[in-house]
C-alpha cells in the first residue's frame, strides 16, 4: 500500500507563550551536537569500504536503526501525488504563498521553488526554525508570463523578487507527532531578492562591481549549517537574473532590463558581481545582517559540507553546479573554537580557496546518451590546486582561462557536482547529478579521501562510489538517476534524492524507466549494506530537494520543488493562467492524475513522519 499525500495547506495559530527566546543553551547544544559529528550534516557513522549499487527492493537498515531505517520499498511512479510506504505519513507544513507572522504582527509569505532547507533546534521537545532557499521565480505561476520576449512591468519583476530569497520559519511539533507553524513568532522572517541589505566579507569586499553591500540574495539552491549554528545559503544561477528577455531565452528573468529602477543594474551579471556567493545567515537572531563571503569564490555554488577535525583549520567543500566545472575546498586561515563566537564568525572571512584537480580525468564519460559502462576510470587520485584571489570574482572563467580548455575539460571538469557530503569519516561524498556533454545520463556518487585523512592535505584519492541508471529489477529495485541532495542519518544510511529535467520525466527515453523524481535510503553497513530502497515519489514533474532530519529523527523534512513545472513551457500543450485543468500538476490540493480537483501546483516543504501504531 502506498500513502498520497494530499493535506491542505496549514491555518495559522495564535502562539501560545514562547519558552523564552532563545537561551544559550540551546544554541551550545546545536554547537555541539553538530561539531561532535565532524560533518556537514549530523548525525554521519563511519562508513565501509566497498562500494554500493544503489538498488534494492526491501529495506532493512543496519542494527542502529532510527525512525525511517525499516520500511517497504515503494515502486515507480508516474502519479501526481508525493508517495511514501505505508506506516508513513507525509504532511504539507507550508506551501508557497502561505502567510506567516512575526511579532509585530508584519505578515510574511512563504517563497516559490524552496530547496534547500535545515532545521535549527530551540528545546529538546520538537520546536525549532526551519531555514529555507527559494531558488528561482516561475513567472507564470507568479503572475501569468510566459517567455515569449515581451517587456515584463516592474509590478511583475516585484513579485518575483518578493518570491526568492530565504525564510526562516519558527515549527513546533504536535502531540500526535505531525508539526505546525508557529505565527506570529519573532523569529518568522524572509529574506527577499532585493532586501534587506547583505555585507560582503574577504578579500573583495569593497571592490569594483562587489561594494560593501548588496541588495538582498538571489537564486539560493542548496546550503549547509557551519558548528556555530549559523546557515549558509548557496547563490547558484545568479546570471539568469540579469539576462534580458528574449524569445528563446527560457530561464532569463530580465530584471536588468525591465525591473524599473537603477538598483536592477545590480543583476547584470556582466557588470557587476552582487550575486553568486556563500551567504552566511543567523537564523537565531531576527535582527541578524547577512554576510556575503568572497573568500570562497564566485561561481554556481550548489552547497557547502564543512569538516572539522580538532587541531586543524576550518574546512569547507562546495561544488560548481553546471556541467564540466568543478570541485573546490575553502581551508580557512581560522580553527574552529567552540568557546570563541566572534573568531568563529570570521572563519570564512579568509583563507584558501582551492579547486580540485583529477587524475586521470574528471569526468564520466559514455559512448552514447543512456550507456551505463563508462570509457573512463572510475577511481584514480588528484591534488589541490591554489586559486589566485584574481579569480575569485568571477572564478569559474577565470580558471579556465589560466589552464586551458583541454587541461580544464580533461582534469578539472566534472560532471555536475550538485550536492557533497562529509561522512564521519572524512571521507567526502559527492552527487555528480549527470552532463550530456559526456553522454552522461544518469550521473554518480563520487567518494573523496584525503591523503592521511588529513582536511588540509593537498592530495586525494577518489572513487566513483555509485552509479546511476537502470537495472531491470523488481520493483522497488529499478534504480536512480540524477543524484542530487544527499544527506546521511545517524544510522550510517544515506539518503539520495534525484533530479532528472522535468522536460525529460516520463518520456520515450532512458529515463522511462524512473518516471518521477524519488528518494532513496542507501544502508552503508549491515545485511543490506549498498542497496538502494526507494522511499518517496514526488508528484509530476518536480524534484524532491533539501532532505533534513530532526536530531531525534523521528521527523524527516523535504521540500517539493517546481511541481507542474512544464505547464508555462509546453508547446503541445500550454498552460492558460489561471486556468487550473491546463496544469501539468495540481499538488498539493489535488492530483491531476486521478482528476481530483484542479488546483494551482505549489511548492511545498513536508514533514514525514512514522503513523504511531494504535494501542490495544
Amino acid at each position: 500500500m502506498i500513502s498520497s499525500l494530499r493535506t491542505p495547506t496549514p491555518t495559522e495559530d495564535p502562539e501560545r507563550p514562547l519558552r523564552g527566546k532563545l537561551s544559550s543553551h540551546t544554541r551550545r547544544d546545536f554547537v555541539r551536537g553538530v561539531a561532535a559529528a565532524g560533518a556537514s550534516t549530523a548525525g554521519a557513522v563511519a562508513l565501509g569500504g566497498t562500494g554500493l549499487d544503489l538498488f534494492g527492493e526491501t529495506a532493512l537498515a543496519n542494527s542502529r536503526s532510527n525512525g525511517f531505517g525499516h520500511f517497504e520499498a515503494i515502486a515507480a511512479s508516474s502519479g501526481d501525488a508525493l508517495e511514501v510506504p505505508e506506516g508513513f505519513r507525509a504532511q504539507v507544513l507550508i506551501s508557497w504563498g502561505d502567510p506567516f507572522r512575526d511579532r509585530k504582527g508584519r505578515t510574511h509569505r512563504y517563497g516559490f521553488n524552496n530547496d534547500f532547507l535545515a532545521f535549527f533546534p530551540l528545546d529538546r521537545r520538537g520546536e525549532g526554525l526551519l531555514f529555507v532557499n527559494h531558488e528561482y521565480p516561475d513567472p507564470f505561476f507568479i503572475h501569468g508570463y510566459k517567455p515569449d520576449g515581451a517587456a515584463k512591468t516592474p509590478e511583475q519583476v516585484q513579485l518575483e523578487k518578493d518570491a526568492v530569497g530565504n525564510s526562516i520559519v519558527h515549527v513546533r511539533r504536535r502531540s500526535g507527532g505531525g508539526w505546525k507553524v508557529v505565527s506570529p513568532s519573532p523569529y518568522n522572517r524572509r529574506i527577499y531578492g532585493d532586501r534587506p541589505e547583505l555585507d560582503f566579507t574577504g578579500p573583495l569586499a569593497g571592490a569594483a562591481g562587489v561594494g560593501v553591500t548588496a541588495n538582498g540574495s538571489v537564486a539560493n539552491c542548496s546550503g549547509g549549517v557551519t558548528p556555530w549554528g549559523t546557515a549558509l545559503s548557496c547563490e547558484e544561477n545568479f546570471d539568469d537574473f540579469g539576462v534580458d528577455v528574449e524569445a528563446d531565452a527560457a530561464d532569463a528573468y530580465g530584471w536588468k532590463q525591465f525591473g524599473g529602477s537603477p538598483a536592477d543594474a545590480e543583476y547584470d551579471s556582466e557588470t557587476q558581481a552582487k550575486y553568486g556567493w556563500v551567504c552566511e545567515h543567523d537564523p537565531y537572531d531576527p535582527h541578524g545582517v547577512g554576510r556575503k563571503h568572497t573568500a570562497l569564490g564566485r561561481f554556481r555554488h550548489e552547497n557547502t559540507a564543512f569538516r572539522h577535525e580538532p587541531g586543524k583549520r576550518f574546512v569547507l567543500y562546495m561544488g560548481d553546479d553546471k556541467a564540466n566545472e568543478c570541485v573546490y575546498k575553502f581551508v580557512s586561515d581560522r580553527r574552529f573554537r567552540r568557546r570563541d563566537p566572534e573568531g568563529n564568525r570570521r572563519i570564512l572571512e579568509s583563507g584558501r580557496l582551492y579547486v580540485a584537480r583529477w587524475e586521470p580525468e574528471g569526468r564520466r564519460r559514455f559512448a552514447a546518451a543512456g550507456d551505463t559502462d563508462p570509457v573512463t576510470a572510475t577511481e584514480g587520485r588528484g591534488i589541490w590546486v591554489p586559486v589566485p584571489v584574481a579569480a575569485l570574482a568571477d572564478t569559474a572563467a577565470k580558471l579556465r582561462e589560466q589552464f586551458g580548455d583541454d587541461e580544464y575539460d580533461t582534469h578539472f571538469a566534472t560532471n555536475r557536482p550538485e550536492d557533497l557530503e562529509v561522512a564521519e569519516d572524512g571521507s567526502v561524498f559527492i552527487a555528480l547529478t549527470n552532463n550530456s556533454t559526456v553522454n552522461d545520463s544518469h550521473g554518480s556518487v563520487r567518494r573523496l579521501r584525503e591523503r592521511g585523512n588529513d582536511p588540509e592535505a593537498l592530495a586525494f584519492s577518489w572513487r566513483d562510489y555509485a552509479a546511476g541508471g537502470p537495472t531491470g529489477g523488481d520493483e522497488g529495485a529499478e534504480g536512480f538517476s540524477s543524484p542530487d541532495n544527499l544527506v546521511f542519518d545517524r544510522a550510517g544510511n544515506l539518503w539520495v534524492v534525484t533530479d532528472i529535467s522535468s522536460s525529460r520525466l516520463n518520456g520515450d527515453n532512458e529515463y522511462a524507466y524512473h518516471r518521477n523524481n524519488a528518494m532513496f535510503m542507501v544502508p552503508t553497513s549491515g545485511p543490506n549494506k549498498g542497496v538502494a530502497f526507494r522511499f518517496a515519489n514526488g508528484p509530476v514533474q518536480c524534484e524532491l530537494t533539501g532532505p533534513w532530519f530532526t536530531p531525534d529523527e523521528q521527523t524527516l523534512f523535504v521540500n517539493v520543488q517546481h511541481p507542474g513545472e512544464q505547464t508555462g513551457n509546453a508547446s503541445d500543450a500550454p498552460g492558460v493562467f489561471g486556468l487550473e485543468q491546463t496544469y501539468t500538476s495540481w499538488w498539493p490540493e489535488g492530483d491531476r492524475s486521478r482528476g481530483d480537483n484542479p488546483a494551482m501546483p505549489k511548492p511545498s516543504t513536508v514533514a514525514i513522519t512514522r503513523i504511531p501504531r494504535r494501542r490495544r
